[in-house]
């Protein structure tokens, strides 16, 4: 049954995004395409700028989208007027909870999957690598892999997000347990996670920096190769945790019960 709430919920979601997550990828293309062609006569280059505005608005567009979708389809699928339907489903409440969470991890990965895909198609050059070494090499003292490091921001981004829409889940859940002023209650409760999980993530963070001797208190901060690794780990690893814990406190409150009055 979760195999078919899972489908039902990436249909209600993913309508047109595919759409949207094609544009992309095309537009990053046709931009690539008059820019190089720009390099010869001013038409092409001026049309190019055009199309790199509008790739840089779908772009973002194709990252905000599922974010914002998802925890909007949470709230309406479980206390709108229609979450009755919902509810009478002949199905559990984790698996319900379970469908959310892997509608948000497939659109989050999805939709940076294009984005990434998107980016290499513009950018991709020894001249990106060089800059991108040059922006590395201005934090981090040593040579660093740029693949693996690409991969670990990447990775940090897309645990953010769901991080991110976990707490909004679990707040949504627990400002609907009132009757009265509930998405007021459901946004603080949303602000005070976010900045606990915040500061948590900041000490974890000084505590790692100063086990790799950096110095905290120095105006500049370099970082050796295995500081900047463990870093970029750190933050994985806490966001991780924070979206398990967020998680299973989801699926405590929400298995106490609904209140869709």
């Amino acid at each position: 049954m979760l195999s078919k709430l899972l489908k039902k919920d990436l249909k209600i979601n993913m309508r047109w995004m595919w759409i949207l997550f094609a544009s992309t990828i095309v537009l990053a293309g046709i931009t690539r395409g008059l820019n190089e062609l720009g390099k010869n006569l001013a038409f092409f280059k001026m049309t190019g700028i055009f199309f790199e505005s509008l790739y840089y608005g779908i772009a973002i567009n194709s990252i905000i989208q599922p974010f914002l979708r998802n925890f909007l389809n949470f709230h309406k699928s479980f206390y709108s007027d229609e979450s009755y339907l919902t509810h009478t489903l002949p199905v559990t409440k984790n698996q319900l909870i379970n469908s959310k969470y892997l509608t948000a991890l497939i659109e989050i990965v999805t939709s940076f999957t294009c984005l990434i895909i998107s980016l290499l198609i513009m950018y991709a050059g020894p001249s990106f690598t060089a800059t991108f070494n040059l922006l590395i090499s201005s934090i981090v003292t040593e040579k660093v892999s740029t693949l693996l490091t690409l991969t670990l921001f990447v990775i940090l981004v897309i645990v953010e997000f769901l991080m991110f829409i976990s707490i909004i889940d679990f707040s949504i859940i627990i400002g609907f347990k009132s009757r009265d002023r509930r998405i007021l209650k459901s946004f603080l409760i949303t602000i005070g996670c976010s900045i606990a999980s915040a500061l948590t993530l900041l000490v974890i963070m000084l505590i790692v920096l100063s086990i790799n001797g950096i110095q905290l208190t120095s105006t500049t901060l370099i970082l050796s190769k295995t500081a900047f690794y463990s870093v970029m780990l750190t933050g994985i690893i806490t966001y991780s945790v924070v979206i398990a814990v967020f998680y299973f406190l989801t699926k405590h409150h929400f298995n106490k019960g609904v209140n869709v009055d």
